[in-house]
């Protein structure tokens, strides 16, 4: 999928490094650090990836990626639910 054979190498090898950046956050995030901002991180990494004209032409590639974007934005949403849950005072009766 990401071979460098083609004309448009540059571009090619520009999709092999937001995916192994993608590859990176995801890592961390399962290492431990389970933060929104990370999250949201991978978010905006999908988005790039799905958005990438070099994948206009594969449709596995965009509908994997997009199964990623939507896992991921569900995670940050509970990670921003979570935290602002915590962050709320209790309330005194």
């Amino acid at each position: 999928m990401f071979e460098d054979k083609s004309i448009g190498a540059p571009r090619s090898r520009d999709v092999a490094q937001i995916h192994a950046a993608t590859c990176v956050l995801m890592t961390q995030f399962i290492n431990g650090h389970h933060n929104p901002k990370l999250a949201h991180l991978i978010v905006q990494q999908l988005g790039r990836l799905l958005s990438h004209p070099e994948l206009a032409h594969s449709a596995s590639s965009r509908d994997m990626y997009l199964q990623l974007l939507e896992h991921w934005q569900t995670v940050t949403n509970l990670l921003l639910e979570r935290k602002a849950a915590r962050q709320q005072p209790a309330t005194a009766h």
